[in-house]
Formats: C-alpha cells, sequence, structure tokens
C-alpha cells in the first residue's frame, strides 16, 4: 500500500514537471531578423529602430502602423492594437513581439517593447545616473 502511494507520487510529481516544462517552453519567443520573422508561423521577437515619418497612430480605433527597420537594412510595416507606448516619439530602438501576416504583409505585434536614447541619462565621473 505505501509503495503504491509512493509511485503514484511520483507520477503526479512527473507529470506536474513534464506540464511545466512544456508550460514555460511555449512562453519562449526567439529573437529573429525581418526575412525570418516573414516565414516563420510562431510568435517571434524582432528588432530595429522605427522610421519616423512612417508613424500612423489612430486614436479613435487604437491602432498603431509603422515601419521598422532592422541593423541589415531589411524593413516591415509593423501593426499594433493597443495604445502608443508613452515615449514611442523619442525610442532609439523597438522590439516587436508578434507574428507576420503574409496576406496582408504586416507584422501584427501583440507587444512593443522600447528603448529610450542614452540622452536621457546623465554621465558624472563616469557612472550612469539616471
Amino acid at each position: 500500500m505505501k509503495n503504491k502511494a509512493y509511485v503514484i507520487g511520483a507520477v503526479i510529481i512527473a507529470f506536474a514537471m513534464f506540464m511545466a516544462m512544456r508550460s514555460f517552453k511555449s512562453t519562449l519567443t526567439a529573437y529573429v531578423s525581418v526575412s525570418e520573422a516573414k516565414t516563420i508561423k510562431t510568435a517571434v521577437q524582432v528588432a530595429g529602430v522605427v522610421i519616423k515619418n512612417s508613424v500612423r497612430y489612430d486614436l479613435k480605433s487604437n491602432n498603431l502602423i509603422f515601419t521598422l527597420r532592422e541593423d541589415g537594412g531589411d524593413e516591415m510595416s509593423v501593426e499594433y492594437n493597443g495604445p502608443s507606448p508613452g515615449n514611442f516619439n523619442d525610442v532609439s530602438k523597438i522590439v516587436a513581439i508578434g507574428k507576420y501576416e503574409p496576406v496582408r504583409q504586416v507584422f501584427m505585434a501583440v507587444e512593443l517593447l522600447v528603448k529610450c536614447p542614452t540622452k536621457y541619462e546623465q554621465r558624472v565621473n563616469g557612472s550612469v545616473k539616471k
């Protein structure tokens, strides 16, 4: 009877560990290039800069559209349905997380991560103050 309880406990623990690993793996989102993002059917992260004159934001529909250019020079249109990040006009780099829609030829972002330029940091005696 005692051995049966140990076996059941071990099976439950093994199943819980399997489910935790599966869940963790599904939350990982890889960084890819623009060209790779256009071929991958799962969610990915693409980093680049926002082309300033490409930004369109519709306050009524809460829809942000812009062109993202990666370091290699490749570009793609990004659409984000949600509020524009507060510091969006001052970003030096942006990471768009989502999936590319080949039919519409747009990257549908579910999340935007922004990096502000270092001009907002003040250097004092070689150390960075924010």
